[in-house]
C-alpha cells in the first residue's frame, strides 16, 4: 500500500505492500513493514521485516528478511533473523538459515537448514 506523505518522514513500520497475481518483477527489492507476494519475483529481497509468499507466489531469489512465511514456491536461499514458517503448500528449493523453523505437514523442502545463532551472526556481518 502506497501512502503519500507531505513531509519526508520515515516509512510506516506497520505498512503492508502487495505484489499480486499477474505481476512479474525482476531486480533487487527492499521494503519496510510486510510484503505480501502473490505474483512472480526474480532477483534479491532484503528487509528486516516480514515477507509473506502466498500460495500463488513464485520467488526465484536470494532472500534476507526478519520473518519469512511461505505458502508458495521459493527457489533460492532464505536467511531470516527471527523465523521461517513453511505452510503446507510451500515448496522450497534452497537452503534456509534461521533460529526458528516451523514446518507444516505437506511442505516440500529440498535444501539444507542451519539454525545456529553463529551462522546468522556470520551472515549478518557479511551483509
Amino acid at each position: 500500500m502506497w501512502r503519500w506523505r507531505g513531509n519526508n518522514s520515515a516509512p510506516d513500520q506497520a505498512s503492508t505492500s502487495v505484489i499480486d497475481q499477474g505481476c512479474e518483477l525482476d531486480g533487487r527489492l527492499t521494503f519496510v513493514g510486510t510484503l505480501v507476494l502473490n505474483g512472480k519475483f526474480r532477483g534479491e529481497i532484503f528487509s528486516s521485516d516480514t515477507l509473506l509468499v502466498g500460495e500463488t507466489g513464485q520467488v526465484e531469489a536470494e532472500v534476507q528478511v526478519g520473518i519469512a512465511i511461505v505458502s508458495g514456491q521459493v527457489t533460492g536461499n532464505i536467511i531470516a533473523r527471527e523465523r521461517v514458517e513453511l505452510r503446507s503448500s510451500a515448496r522450497i528449493f534452497g537452503d534456509i538459515v534461521t533460529p526458528v523453523l516451523v514446518l507444516d505437514e505437506g511442505v516440500v523442502f529440498d535444501g539444507r537448514c542451519k539454525m545456529k545463532n553463529e551462522e546468522l551472526r556470520a551472515v549478518q556481518k557479511s551483509s
